[in-house]
């Protein structure tokens, strides 16, 4: 079976269950309109990982049976390096970082996290 959909929406599908996603805004607790978003995008995390172990998917079957894989190992970058934010805070990171922001990026995200939190004055 040919692949009918990017791999990393097969990666969400199963991690996001156990995303632990807040019922506010982490920087100014919102209530609507809510994003969940991962310091470590995980496109750029899963093409680093598939480029790093030699992997090459074609079919949907392959990345059926290595997500689990995928997930055990970046666990700690797909569940807890993430934060809850409106949807207008997630804009606005990303007009920062870019549509898919690189991984190095990740320790200035969520730098740029805290200091908005301490702006609103939420600490």
């Amino acid at each position: 079976m040919d692949l009918k959909r990017d791999l990393v929406k097969y990666v969400r599908d199963k991690a996001k269950s156990k995303y632990k996603k807040d019922t506010e805004c982490y920087i100014c607790r919102e209530q609507q309109n809510l994003d969940f978003h991962h310091f470590y995008g995980l496109t750029e995390l899963l093409e680093t990982w598939l480029h790093k172990n030699k992997i090459t998917i074609t079919q949907e079957q392959e990345i059926l049976e290595l997500r689990e894989q995928f997930i055990k190992e970046n666990e700690d970058k797909v569940y807890t390096h993430a934060v809850t934010l409106c949807h207008n805070h997630h804009l606005r990171l990303h007009a920062i970082y870019g549509k898919r922001p690189k991984l190095v990026t990740a320790t200035k995200q969520q730098r740029w996290v805290e200091i908005q939190r301490d702006k609103y004055g939420m600490v």
